[in-house]
């Protein structure tokens, strides 16, 4: 059950920055969510993890989520992974 939740709190922070993102990046949020959803997958496919592993992998071991701005992109291409590959309906 907790982990459940937590899933679901994560989530949530995770659609909180993308509608943040949207918010920020108007037209230009497909071209530019893009090259941190690569840079998501490849570094998932890189280290045979999954893409919140990787993530994880970003944030702890290199400067590229650093800048806000960045958490908040690199939070809406998450996101748009989890939905691609998880919440198809």
């Amino acid at each position: 059950m907790a982990e459940t939740k937590n899933t679901f709190r994560n989530l949530q922070i995770l659609e909180h920055g993308r509608s943040a993102a949207r918010d920020l990046l108007k037209g230009q949020y497909f071209e530019t969510v893009e090259p941190f959803k690569s840079i998501i997958l490849k570094v998932a496919e890189a280290n045979n993890e999954n893409h919140f592993e990787a993530m994880k992998r970003i944030n702890e071991q290199t400067d590229l989520a650093q800048a806000e701005e960045k958490k908040i992109v690199f939070a809406a291409a998450l996101m748009e992974i989890v939905e691609e590959r998880n919440l198809k309906y």
